[in-house]
């Protein structure tokens, strides 16, 4: 068609797709399967008791952590990955809420289960955590659109001109 990936899909999508191609022609993230085979090996190692309890704060861990809530590829625990926004937010009012919608990207993985980590797109598609994902927030309705207050309230005038 002559069109360029940015005429096609638009710039900010380009670039998120440039990102993707990029990270999956990258030959050298596949070193990241061998760091996933040692971390399930020395999970495995580990008795019964103690998987049940890491996986435990694993999952604790992961409902109070910022991110997206996904499972280790090595251990099978909760896990997050993290990482940037590749499109705007879309808010809409819902009751007395504001819920704001954003698609990230995901950049770095971590399981404190098995101490499992992994930076970069490349290496998180390797491994199967590379998908978009939608990051949520929720705001009170009345706090979100409330003035910002004024930080000189507690202070009297002080006009001394005439």
């Amino acid at each position: 068609m002559g069109l360029t990936l940015e005429e096609f899909v638009g710039a900010d999508e380009a670039k998120v797709a440039e990102a993707i191609i990029a990270a999956a022609a990258d030959e050298s993230a596949k070193a990241v399967k061998g760091d996933v085979e040692a971390h399930a090996q020395v999970w495995k190692a580990k008795s019964a008791d103690e998987r049940s309890i890491l996986a435990a704060q694993a999952e604790l861990w992961a409902t109070r952590h910022a991110g997206h809530r996904v499972q280790c590829p090595a251990c099978g625990s909760r896990a997050l990955v993290v990482g940037g926004p590749v499109s705007a937010p879309v808010r809409k009012l819902e009751e007395d809420e504001i819920v704001e919608k954003q698609e990230c990207l995901p950049s770095h993985f971590e399981c404190i289960a098995c101490g499992l980590k992994v930076n970069g797109l490349s290496r998180l598609a390797v491994v199967g955590l590379a998908d978009r994902y939608t990051n949520t927030q929720v705001y009170d309705a009345a706090e979100y659109y409330a003035p910002a207050e004024d930080e000189w309230a507690g202070y009297e005038e002080d006009n001394n001109e005439r």
